[in-house]
């Protein structure tokens, strides 16, 4: 792991601006909004667990990968009464290579326009 802390991690230790949507402590995992959303509803879904990214986080964690594939799907099944949105379905992806900008695992949750 790097000695650097994430911006997602800054921001699920309250040290940087962030909206935290869900968050479970005991799993170490949480949804928060992202920065730059790409629908009306765009979420991460992101380990406390911080220094690689996300294809690294399959496939030398891919039990972490699997729990955050599952989070990310419950905890967003869960949220469809405040995100009625939601209701017309959401998509989970991840990026690989380049286009991942922040070495921290996630997971992108958008719904469905």
């Amino acid at each position: 792991m790097s000695d650097e802390r994430s911006t997602f991690a800054q921001i699920l230790a309250g040290k940087e601006e962030g909206t935290i949507i869900a968050r479970d402590d005991k799993l170490g995992l949480a949804l928060i909004e992202c920065l730059e959303p790409e629908a009306a509803v765009h979420w991460l879904a992101v380990p406390f667990e911080y220094g690689f990214n996300t294809e690294e986080m399959l496939n030398e964690h891919a039990d972490r990968f699997y729990a955050l594939m599952e989070y990310a799907v419950s905890q967003t099944k869960a949220l469809i009464t405040e995100y009625p949105i939601l209701g017309n379905g959401f998509t989970v992806k991840w990026h690989v290579g380049a286009f991942e900008t922040i070495p921290h695992a996630k997971l992108h949750v958008l719904s469905a326009e």
